[in-house]
Parts: structure tokens; C-alpha cells; sequence
């Protein structure tokens, strides 16, 4: 099986976002000694409108496996065009520790992974409540429902987690996370506009900027190795 390292796109994604550390202070202090506890990382998903499901390790011996990942991206793809980009695997860790916490032995249930920019448009247009650049578009967010748990105890463990974003929408019976930074919001009957997790300007290019010196620094530094 192959694995991809933690240097990969992927983990560019996590760098800096809006001007704030991603996932705050609860998944990389408390919650990631969590994760770091769990030498193997097995998900569960079912996606409500494909019918596709995926029970996948996707991460093990201290890496992301590449096989697991692309198992997810596929279900995670937007089903409604097909398209299909790698999937953050942060908002996976908070969906894994959330399948944890619950004690869930079936899938968790999709509703919305990726979308694609028309995707979005086009719900954006339905909904108010849909973000223009709403972090679906980078594969930073899952819509989910958790089958056989009440959404007010997932709601609760999520906010416990104190990692990512999550948007609470009983009426609608779904939970939204996302791996941007911490923060809630509560969709209780009425829409608010724009509430679903979406990017605040300059972000994208903040992030991209970020992960290019990144990059940069790593190649210097391979460089100075081999030098010696």
C-alpha cells in the first residue's frame, strides 16, 4: 500500500488560514494527543445521495495512506458533476474522532463533501444560506448525519472537539465540519445568510502563499543535505 507523506498538497492545506491557526488549540493540543494515541485510523462513510459507501484505513505507522485517501475522495467527490479533488485529511481526522467519540460501528452519512464552484453557485442560488466561496470548494468540509445518535448529542461532542468549524442544522438533520479554523454557528429555523463555513477574502491566497515558502523551505533544506 502506498503512502503519501505529510509533506504532500494535502498538508499544505493546513497551514495558515484566515489569519488564524487552523483547528485552533483543541485538535493540536488535547485532541491531538487523541489521534497520536491511535497508531491506526479506520472511517466509515455512506453517501446518501450515490449510495456509495467506504470503510477504508487511511492512516497508519505515522503517515496518510494514499489507497485509503483516494477511496475517499472518490465518495467524497460532487456527485453532481463527478469531479473529484483530494479531500483534506484534517476534516477526516475530526469525522474519524467524532465516529470515535460516539462509538458508531456503522458509517457515518454524507450528505455533501466536495463541490465544485458551479455546484455551489447553483445551491447558492437556492439557498441563502449557502457561502459564496464556502470551504466545500477546497475539500475542507463534510455536511454529515450520524445514524442512531441524537444530532444534539453529535452537536455537542463536535463542539467538545474544539477543532474546525461546525455549523449545527437540526431542521435540516445534519451536522456541517470543517477543518478551517474554530468556530460555530447555528442555523435554528431561520436561514442566515452565508453561514456555511465559507472563506473569508484573501484567505485562499494566504494559504497558497504559505504553502509555497513552505515548499521552498523544504527543497533548501534537502539541498543543505545532500551537500553535506
Amino acid at each position: 500500500m502506498s503512502e503519501r507523506s505529510v509533506r504532500s498538497r494535502r498538508r499544505f492545506l493546513l497551514g495558515l488560514a484566515f489569519g488564524l491557526p487552523v483547528l485552533g488549540g483543541g485538535l493540536f493540543g488535547r485532541w491531538r494527543k487523541a489521534l497520536a494515541a491511535v497508531p491506526v485510523r479506520q472511517i466509515a462513510l455512506h453517501h446518501r445521495h450515490t449510495g456509495e459507501s467506504v470503510r477504508t484505513v487511511y492512516f497508519a505507522d505515522g503517515r496518510y495512506l494514499e489507497e485509503g485517501l483516494r477511496s475517499i475522495d472518490r465518495l467524497l467527490r460532487d456527485w453532481r458533476t463527478d469531479e473529484i479533488v483530494e479531500i483534506d485529511p484534517q476534516v477526516l481526522d475530526i469525522a474519524y474522532l467524532l465516529q470515535r467519540q460516539l462509538d458508531l460501528s456503522g458509517p457515518l452519512e454524507v450528505l455533501s463533501g466536495y463541490r465544485s464552484p458551479e455546484t455551489n453557485a447553483m445551491l447558492r442560488r437556492r439557498s441563502r444560506a449557502v457561502a459564496r466561496n464556502s470551504l466545500h470548494m477546497y475539500g475542507m468540509a463534510i455536511d454529515l448525519r450520524f445514524p442512531g445518535v441524537p444530532l444534539s448529542t453529535a452537536h455537542r461532542a463536535a463542539l467538545a472537539l474544539q477543532a474546525g468549524g461546525v455549523g449545527y442544522y437540526p431542521s435540516s438533520d445534519f451536522l456541517h465540519i470543517d477543518s478551517g479554523p474554530v468556530r460555530q454557528w447555528t442555523q435554528l429555523g431561520r436561514v442566515q445568510s452565508g453561514r456555511d463555513g465559507g472563506v473569508p477574502k484573501g484567505a485562499v491566497a494566504n494559504r497558497r502563499r504559505a504553502a509555497r515558502q513552505r515548499r521552498l523551505a523544504a527543497l533548501k533544506k534537502r539541498l543543505a543535505s545532500a551537500r553535506r
